[in-house]
């Protein structure tokens, strides 16, 4: 039996869309990720909106979107004792199920997360004792990630951005003996944003093709962003 590999995707999935899945697609197979565990977050610290749809509503959506993908799984650990939405505090609570000896954890974000995980909660802990995968939004320019990220994190940057997949298999398994790297990684996904899907909801406008269909379906069953 291979080595677990478990990808821990973390998002307020307000709502999940197509981006999203067409992201945990490409990633799982670009590592060959055991499972991919989708994180709703219930109080991001990052996020200063406050009309957050309610997480229970978030968690429907995700486990519908994940529903037919059988490596694909909602998450609410976040919730579980000692809640917290910190990232480094949801990592060392996967963590504690998968031992280093018998396992790998990949925490998969998005490339815009570069420019501000500096100011995470203990970012350089969180970055020097877990793989990351960055996944560049479409259409966005190389950033210096090196003024960006803590000092021990930057040797451990692997920018495997413009490389064909097989070119990017071969690097990530020249990586497997060496612990806790950062991968920036294109994913050629569909330029989607969750404020795009909520402005057409609310508009009262199509918005069926970058969503799941069952997410589509639940939303305009609750009509969860407003509209007719």
């Amino acid at each position: 039996m291979g080595i677990f590999r478990l990808g821990v995707f973390g998002g307020t999935f307000d709502p999940i869309h197509s981006g999203h899945m067409h992201i945990a697609r490409s990633v799982q197979k670009n590592f060959s990720l055991s499972k991919i565990l989708f994180v709703v977050a219930a109080d991001p610290p990052h996020k200063t909106r406050k009309n957050l749809i309610a997480l229970a509503h978030r968690y429907a959506m995700v486990s519908l979107a994940t529903s037919e993908e059988p490596l694909f799984v909602p998450s609410l650990i976040e919730l579980e004792s000692h809640a917290s939405s910190y990232s480094v505090d949801t990592m060392r609570k996967i963590s504690r199920s998968i031992r280093p000896s018998k396992g790998e954890i990949y925490f998969i974000a998005g490339g815009d997360s570069l420019l501000e995980v500096n100011s995470w909660k203990e970012s350089e802990k969180l970055l020097t004792s877990y793989n990351f995968i960055f996944v560049r939004r479409p259409g966005s320019d190389a950033c210096n990630y090196e003024n960006f990220l803590p000092e021990k994190a930057v040797p451990r940057v692997r920018d495997l951005t413009g490389l064909g997949r097989n070119a990017i298999r071969r690097k990530i398994e020249d990586e497997r003996l060496k612990k806790n790297r950062l991968f920036i990684v294109d994913a050629d996904a569909p330029d989607i944003s969750a404020t795009r899907i909520r402005n057409l909801a609310s508009a009262g406008k199509n918005f069926r093709s970058l969503v799941p269909k069952p997410v589509y379906s639940y939303i305009q069953k609750l009509r969860l962003y407003g509209g007719s």
